[in-house]
Order: structure tokens, then sequence, then C-alpha cells
């Protein structure tokens, strides 16, 4: 089978990450998969997307340009001969709100006539989704109910038949850990990707009160810029490194930190799902973005949740991670089973049996 994925790709960001994942594992599973991406120019005037350190495959294409939030869904580019030459069996569209809808909607139906055509579904509001409805989808994807209950509900009955629920996938990768040798026989706690600095408040706020009674240090991998925090125990790297390497970073750490800010969107972590499988405890607050993953009233379980902007919860969770080793190994456990329960094999699966339902 020959799939055509339209995406981001090699870049951080959440979006790039499921196009990466699920296209990996096609090939993997022996089947043909050809990417259609956008120019590393256009797609980098976006904040949350830059260029890992990794060269693109032969078989990804750059052949877009997006646009930008504030004329989306007008603007952008597309090469319309490069994605019309070439046959394939299914046609899936990572959404984004720089996404140049109206040039796509051009070679929409030309598209359909080659094979069906997949939506996977990213976006959080229905002011983002609205100019997407304008496109005849054979299918949509979303990663949970909430996207059906808070967005695709105002569509009516003819959308929601077209929606079907497969999550965001976690990929199962088994590497050494790995850490600086300066910090070798050290407590270490661990972020990594280039989230807003008001996002680490929390974090640094709780650590320098638990300097004051451990000794630990904190290796912060940042993508570009880093943070103007001095404290003596943190430690800054500026890498974009690709998914195996963070996965070696995480199993060479005791705890991994996980900044996010608020949103009233519909959001999940993909940072999380890409490195939950390692076992790295992973501390995260309760915002929308964690919301579906259980745990107990404590806040712990395969993750732990605490109160968003309460320095005093997170401190005293910290601490508690900090002396319980017996704990740390039981979150790990719970951390890898969720892992497997929505691996990438799975979720591939998932896909692969949605395109045969279509015929393909």
């Amino acid at each position: 089978m020959k799939i055509a994925i339209m995406s981001r790709w090699n870049a951080t960001c959440g979006v790039s990450l499921h196009a990466e994942i699920i296209g990996r594992k096609f090939r993997e599973l022996g089947h043909d998969v050809v990417v259609y991406a956008p120019t590393l120019e256009s797609a980098n005037a976006d904040w949350h997307h830059r260029h890992i350190d990794v060269v693109d495959e032969p078989w990804v294409r750059r052949v877009f340009d997006e646009t930008d939030e504030y004329l989306y869904p007008a603007g952008g580019s597309i090469k319309s001969d490069e994605l019309l030459k070439e046959d394939y069996d299914v046609f899936i569209v990572e959404s984004v709100n720089r996404f140049p809808v109206y040039e796509f909607k051009k070679i929409a139906s030309k598209i359909k006539e080659k094979a069906p055509l997949i939506l996977v579904m990213h976006l959080g509001y229905i002011r983002d989704t609205d100019p997407l409805m304008e496109i005849d989808w054979d299918k949509i994807v979303v990663f949970d109910r909430r996207y059906v209950e808070e967005i695709f509900s105002v569509y009516g009955r003819g959308v929601e038949e077209k929606i079907v629920e497969i999550p965001y996938p976690c990929p199962i990768i088994d590497v050494e850990p790995i850490r600086p040798k300066s910090l070798e026989g050290e407590f270490l706690f661990f972020t990594f990707g280039r989230q807003p600095v008001m996002e680490y408040l929390d974090y640094v706020r709780a650590l320098r009160r638990l300097s004051e009674r451990y000794d630990f240090k904190y290796l912060v991998v940042r993508s570009d810029l880093k943070l103007p925090f001095r404290d003596g125990w943190m430690i800054q790297r500026l890498e974009r490194p690709e998914m195996r390497m963070v996965h070696r970073y995480l199993r060479g750490s005791d705890i991994h930190l996980l900044p996010k800010g608020e949103s009233r969107g519909v959001v999940i972590s993909s940072t999380l799902t890409q490195t939950i499988y390692t076992g790295t405890p992973t501390v995260v607050p309760d915002t929308r973005h964690f919301e579906l993953i259980p745990v107990d009233k404590d806040g712990f379980g395969p993750i732990v949740k605490y109160r968003v902007g309460d320095t005093h919860d997170l401190e005293r969770k910290l601490s508690v991670l900090i002396e319980d080793g017996d704990l740390r190994k039981r979150i790990s456990r719970a951390a890898r089973e969720y892992a497997k329960k929505y691996s990438d094999d799975f979720v591939a699966k998932k896909f692969l049996d949605l395109i045969r339902s279509l015929g393909a």
C-alpha cells in the first residue's frame, strides 16, 4: 500500500511528531510512504516549529508553504503538480492552523479521485476547524472524545459520522541511558524542549526551596535560547535531539519535569506521549493536556500531577519522589504500561484498519 502524508516533518512540534511516528511505523510494516512537507522557511516562521538535527529522508518532499495564523485559512502555496502526479492508496492530512486550507481545497477533489482523504485533527478550537469543514473528508481522526464533544458536535451528524477515535501514539523505544559524565552520581531532574520561560517558573521556584534540603542537578536541554536562570544546580544545553536521544537522556535521569501552560482548547501533550515509555517519572501541571490520564486523589499514577501554579503542592510531591525510590519504581511501571496500551504499533495498525475499511 502507498500512503501519502501531508504534514510537518522532522520538527519540534506535536503535528510533526504524530506524522513521523505513524509514517515510520507504516514503512516498518512494509508500506510505501511519501511525505509532502512544508518548506522550512515558511514553517520556521511559527514559534512552535524548529527543524531537528537530522537530514530529511529521500521520500520526504517539501512542496508547500505554510500561511500565517492571522491569514489562515487563506495564504500559503502548494506545488499542486507534485501532489497530483503520483498515485497513492490514501492521502492523510495532519491539521495545523497554518495549513494553506484554501489552496488545498482547490485540489482536494482531484486527490479524492485517486484515493480516500483523511484528516487528523490537532486543532483545539472551532474557529480553526471551520475552514477545514469546507473539504469533503472521507474520515476524520480524533485522539479522544473531547474533540467530538467540544468541536465537531457543532457540525451535525453528517460530520460526526465520519469521525474515528485513534489515540495519539506512544513510541516504544528501547535504548541505553546516557547522562553527562559531570552529572554521574547526582540526583537528576531533566527537561527538554523550547517552552516559554514562564512555563518553567513553577519548577524553578520549587527547586530553589528544595535545594536548601537536597543535593541535585537539573539538566535543561533547549532547542534554542537558554533560560535566564543562573542557579548553580541548573545545567543548560542547546540541542535539538532526535527522539532516540531524548529517550536516552530520560532513561539516564531520575525525574522528568514537563512544563506546560494552561489552555482552554482541546489539547494533548505530544511531549508526554513520545517519552512516557522511558519509565522516568514525569511531573506535570494539571492542565488540559493531561486531564484524561488517570491519577489517584494525591495526583500519582502513570504520571504525577500538581496543581498548576501551586509551588507548595509541587515542592511536596518532588520531595516525596526524591525520598521514595519505591514510589518512583511504581510510577515507572505504570507509565510503561500506559505507553504499551497506546503504542505506536497499536495506533499504526488502527490507521491501517481504517484505510482498508475505505477500500484501499
